[in-house]
């Protein structure tokens, strides 16, 4: 359940993260899209793993260099890239075909091109067969479960679609390093795709929150940012795409932020976890796919490890066994203040405003 609800609170944007934070390792390409500044240099990078691509120069720093957002036709995560990507059972395959036109890319190919890489990481460490790895690690699973359980069949079938291992194999011997996914990512970013830009604006701000200064005790004043944060925060947003939504909630969630925030009309400190089910439930009323259980990694999870295989949206899995029922009526009354917060441009009722957006980290 504890191993479980961490997974199942982070948004799908973050499961890629979390496979990579686990195995370590990884498998990419990138180049800088047509508008990159002129001194981007062009390398090939991947010859081994048979994915080419243009490699630009990472931005070193943010938010004034990017383009404001790119408002998704279809923000659905159930069309498109995205569902030629969940849908991939072959992930080199699904790589080297974008990749083989890395020239002529959206930056929302870009984007799940990175992604796939990223989910792949630790397909290029495992020292023996990935094959075998992948046998030897679903016996495991099959080895905890209960016999005779009547959702065995369903929990098998959840674990099989949501192994990574199956989708990797074809990288089992590639070489290439996170600079590289990390640099398409960038790509992406500066072709205006929310969620790239997401990623690496909530990435940037973590790193100026949590630091030591000085009070053992922590920072005990709301949340301050330089005045282009908050315009970052707000600008993704107000693009209304799921998945960036997701990464501001992550960031908003952490303890180092959230304890310091104010929200609502009267100022209240929220509770992480209830703030982060929030943003995940706004996700999927903006157009997550949170009702697909083929498709859905939170949905497959709570099936394949905890035996809740009933629910038939995430909200559902999150009221029934992801959220105690005080933590859910705290993340119901969030969700309104989120959705309140972007239809009327009132960003206080979230905790970010222009006045709060002073650094903290000294």
């Amino acid at each position: 359940m504890n191993r479980l609800t961490a997974i199942g609170l982070a948004s799908l944007v973050a499961y890629g993260l979390l496979i990579a934070t686990k195995y370590t390792g990884v498998v990419s390409a990138a180049r800088e899209d047509h508008a990159a500044s002129p001194d981007s240099n062009s390398v090939q990078v991947g010859s081994s793993s048979g994915v080419h691509a243009l490699a630009g120069e990472p931005r070193q720093s943010t938010f004034a260099s990017l383009p404001a957002p790119v408002p998704q036709a279809n923000p659905s995560r159930l069309g498109g890239i995205a569902l030629e990507f969940r849908k991939a059972r072959d992930l080199k395959a699904f790589a080297d075909g974008l990749a083989a036109r890395a020239s002529e890319l959206r930056g929302d190919e870009r984007y799940y091109l990175a992604k796939a890489l990223e989910e792949c990481l630790f397909a290029t460490t495992v020292n023996e067969d990935l094959a075998a790895y992948s046998a030897k690690q679903k016996k495991q699973f099959l080895a905890g479960l209960t016999v005779g359980d009547a959702n065995n069949e369903r929990r098998i079938a959840a674990y099989e679609a949501a192994d990574s291992t199956q989708r990797c194999l074809g990288f089992q011997n590639a070489k290439l390093s996170q600079k590289d996914i990390d640099a398409l990512y960038s790509a992406a970013a500066q072709q205006g795709d929310p969620r790239a830009q997401a990623r690496i604006i909530t990435a940037e701000l973590s790193k100026s929150v949590g630091k030591p200064s000085g009070d053992p005790a922590g920072p005990t004043g709301p949340v301050r940012f330089p005045q282009d944060d908050f315009a970052a925060l707000v600008g993704l947003l107000q693009s209304r795409d799921p998945e960036a939504m997701m990464y501001v909630g992550q960031f908003l969630a952490q303890s180092a932020v959230s304890q310091n925030l104010r929200v609502g009309p009267n100022g209240e400190v929220p509770e992480p976890s209830a703030l982060l089910g929030a943003f995940t439930l706004v996700a999927c009323d903006v157009g997550q796919d949170c009702t697909t259980a083929a498709m859905n990694r939170d949905l497959l999870q709570a099936c394949a490890y905890g035996g809740y295989c009933n629910a038939q949206t995430f909200e559902d899995m999150y009221q029934d066994f992801l959220a105690s029922p005080w933590v859910y009526s705290q993340a119901m009354r969030y969700r309104a203040m989120i959705h309140s917060a972007i239809d009327q441009q009132n960003w206080g009722l979230i905790g970010i405003t222009p006045k709060l957006m002073q650094a903290t980290a000294k």
